[in-house]
């Protein structure tokens, strides 16, 4: 067996790597719109959210740059909670809804940018903030890029959320299908490519419900069909069947899912540093 030396071991093209293998397209803008109405009446109020919060600690002094913002998840209730924030995402549909619950919710100090990781920020104008934050939105083509662009906006920290081993999606949905779930590189890659870069990062986890709730059988079958691409007629069939056999039915039609892999994600921050 070779003697590997971890000084030896390029973590980007790990990444790369690991990442190329995924059996899943990546989301574009177009998904993200016809996704915008459900996922953001879900993610309004969840563990997720009071947990990442928690872990920031947001100072009213703070100004915060947040990467694929969605609906505003996490850029509505950080900017109650500090002096600004900007907002960037490249769905038009989650930035609408974005706009329309900050005025819902009287505030005035978020601004918003339709754009993409691909896309020249500066030329936008976005600035460096105090803050840079990526929640659950590093589908990206190029890892070291993107971190390497994240420490560059931001003068006093960095938070990421990167997915523990299948994240999201759930194994059993796959197997119930047929198909082999290979969901890409996870979190370890992420830390192994910034201790790399020369940052060390803090580590937390944020482990989602165990049971997930959800208005409707169809919402719930439509969150699980989210985790695949092109589904034929008969996949469909055992899809429906299994997330049938993993949820409880109340009298007012809302739906509770009992899945058996609970999703984690990894909390991931690190104090700005000049890269080498």
């Amino acid at each position: 067996m070779a003697n590997i030396q971890l000084q030896d071991l390029d973590w980007g093209l790990l990444w790369q790597e690991a990442n190329d293998k995924k059996n899943q397209r990546r989301k574009e803008p177009g998904d993200w719109d016809k996704k915008a109405g459900s996922f953001a009446k879900r993610t309004t109020h969840s563990v997720y959210t009071q947990r990442f919060l928690e872990l920031l600690a947001p100072d009213p002094d703070w100004s915060v740059l947040d990467i694929g913002c969605g609906p505003g998840t996490l850029a509505l209730p950080i900017a109650a909670r500090t002096r600004w924030v900007t907002a960037i995402d490249f769905s038009e549909n989650m930035l609408k809804i974005l706009h329309k619950r900050t005025a819902e919710q009287g505030l005035n100090n978020i601004s918003t940018h339709r754009l993409s990781w691909e896309d020249d920020w500066q030329r936008h104008g976005i600035k460096p903030h105090d803050v840079a934050i990526a929640s659950r939105s590093l589908a990206v083509s190029d890892l070291k890029k993107a971190l390497t662009r994240l420490n560059s906006y931001a003068t006093k920290r960095v938070c990421i959320t990167d997915r523990v081993k299948h994240g999201p999606k759930d194994p059993d949905a796959f197997a119930a299908v047929g198909r082999e779930m290979s969901g890409g590189p996870d979190y370890v890659y992420t830390v192994n490519l910034l201790f790399q870069m020369g940052i060390l990062p803090t580590i937390d986890y944020i482990r989602l419900e165990e049971t997930q709730e959800y208005r409707s059988f169809a919402e719930a079958l439509s969150s699980y069909s989210w985790m695949f691409s092109n589904l034929n007629q008969n996949e469909e069939k055992l899809l429906k069947k299994f997330v049938q056999s993993i949820c409880t039915i109340s009298k007012d039609g809302t739906v509770s899912v009992h899945r058996r892999y609970v999703p984690t994600w990894a909390y991931i921050s690190w104090n700005p540093t000049v890269l080498t």
